[in-house]
């Protein structure tokens, strides 16, 4: 009987020693969150727990995704498949779980290599689809009532409402209007509201659900900034009544939409959706005030990291799935070829990090997948193929030969970044290129000037052989 105690108690310690032989990683996904935060030099929005974490992490400054919209950008981090958001089977329509089935995503290789996994809230688009529910220990569910921070309750401590009349009505009918040009402040506790009910359980799975003997991988999903900006009163507080403002607009520049390149949603033929600019100045006060609250659950999370020590073997990654416009050449959203609409915050913490670091290199959304793979030292399942690159050597300030390149798409507009262009084919088959050093709000198109001629060639070239869609080697 007493041999028996003693192979138990050393087959225990075993499996504690490999929890903590691997790092822990828990993954944040901000919905709709550009890089207008102080962690990347922007003194007016509230994040302190992004910024602190900035402070003992590595800042990508230059990070984009292939295609800025929710759908496509989310699918192509978790599989490593670059996508353009047209892709389908023969005969059949595009559906965000066709492209998670594409290959296996990481969090499936992370649950096959050991690691106890759970998700809550939005990491893929909507909820854990079915086919990829056996990466988790815990599919956590996206939203968990009919009403998506809207409904009877929450429409009762409205203290301040305003937007687009059109789209307020859609939140009172619905309860959500995902899509509306509204914000509304609410005086009600953070997790009445969903991403405070996300945090509450990633919270608990920190402390109370996981099995301590493994890694844990956990993924915590937030809904905001996304449309519509609701929050509770006390972030609209955080800012005055005049805080935000308008994006960059040239002293000779029309508000003239009709030769926008990205047209897109219903509204958006019209400058800055028709709204006045005080009314754009209140609402992206509400972004920011979304913001500020999502911010805060990020660190309730971070805060049960430390409380149960393991904050310091913990791999943290802060990733926005894409940027967005916020007046930016008189449009909100997202979904364009401009650098506003493709650039994307993301921030990554190694174990036992305690200086901060920024790099300036181009990197992209499917880069994460093999970072974490090889941050982790696991092993693929056979037959996985990744468009992206290991960030890794980057992350430890080794010396390697990185082209600074990037392939994006957005509305059948194929293009690229590079340290200092941005070229696009646009579906009409119309060119752009903008110098990103000169002219950053990318109001000038030198795409008609000869003397760019053999870069726009170049540039054509390397269009050429992208992959997208399918599983691929780098490029």
């Amino acid at each position: 009987m007493k041999t028996y105690y003693i192979l138990l108690l050393l087959f225990g310690a075993s499996l504690i020693t490999y929890g903590q032989d691997k790092p822990n990683i828990l993954f944040i996904a901000y919905d709709d969150l550009r890089p207008l935060i102080g962690a990347y030099g922007e003194p007016e929005p509230h994040t302190p727990n992004i910024d602190l974490l900035a402070d003992q992490a590595v800042r990508f400054n230059r990070a984009y995704v292939s295609y800025p919209l929710c759908l496509p950008s989310r699918a192509a981090m978790l599989t490593g498949v670059r996508f353009d958001n047209k892709w389908a089977p023969k005969g059949q329509k595009i559906t965000f779980p066709k492209m998670i089935a594409m290959q296996k995503t990481w969090p499936g290789q992370l649950r096959d290599n050991g690691y106890w996994t759970a998700t809550r809230g939005k990491l893929y688009h909507g909820k854990v689809p079915g086919g990829d529910k056996s990466s988790w220990d815990i599919a956590g569910k996206y939203w968990t009532s009919e009403y998506h921070d809207g409904g009877p309750e929450i429409e009762k401590r409205i203290v301040e409402i305003g937007g687009r009349q059109d789209q307020i009505d859609i939140y009172h009918e619905k309860g959500s209007g995902p899509g509306s040009l509204m914000y509304a402040s609410v005086d009600c506790p953070d997790n009445m509201l969903n991403d405070g009910k996300v945090a509450d359980d990633v919270v608990s799975y920190i402390k109370r659900k996981r099995d301590k003997s493994k890694p844990f991988m956990i993924a915590c999903g937030f809904a905001r900034p996304h449309m519509p900006w609701v929050a509770p009163k006390k972030y609209f507080d955080m800012y005055p009544e005049d805080a935000g403002k308008l994006a960059y607009l040239p002293k000779d520049a029309k508000k003239d939409m009709s030769n926008e390149p990205f047209g897109g949603r219903k509204g958006s033929e019209v400058w800055n959706e028709g709204v006045s600019d005080e009314t754009a100045q209140k609402l992206i006060r509400g972004y920011m005030a979304s913001t500020t609250y999502a911010d805060a659950q990020m660190g309730k999370v971070i805060k049960a990291l430390k409380e149960e020590g393991v904050y310091d073997n913990t791999i943290i990654v802060v990733w926005g799935d894409h940027g967005y416009h916020l007046t930016d050449h008189g449009k909100w959203r997202k979904n364009t070829g401009y650098n506003v609409a493709l650039r994307s915050p993301l921030i990554i913490k190694m174990p036992h990090s305690k200086t901060p670091k920024v790099i300036e290199n181009l990197v992209q959304n499917i880069d994460i997948y093999p970072t974490l793979m090889a941050l982790t030292e696991s092993e693929m399942a056979e037959g996985t193929q990744l468009h992206g690159k290991s960030l890794v050597p980057l992350l430890k300030g080794e010396k390697v030969d990185w082209e600074d390149l990037v392939y994006t798409c957005a509305q059948e507009s194929y293009g690229l970044v590079t340290d200092q262009y941005r070229f696009t084919i646009t579906k009409e088959g119309e060119y752009l290129l903008y110098d990103l050093k000169k002219d950053p709000y990318e109001w000038n198109n030198l795409a008609a000037n000869k003397k760019y001629n053999k870069l726009i060639n170049e540039f054509e070239g390397k269009l050429k052989t992208v992959v997208w869609n399918k599983p691929g080697n780098v490029l």
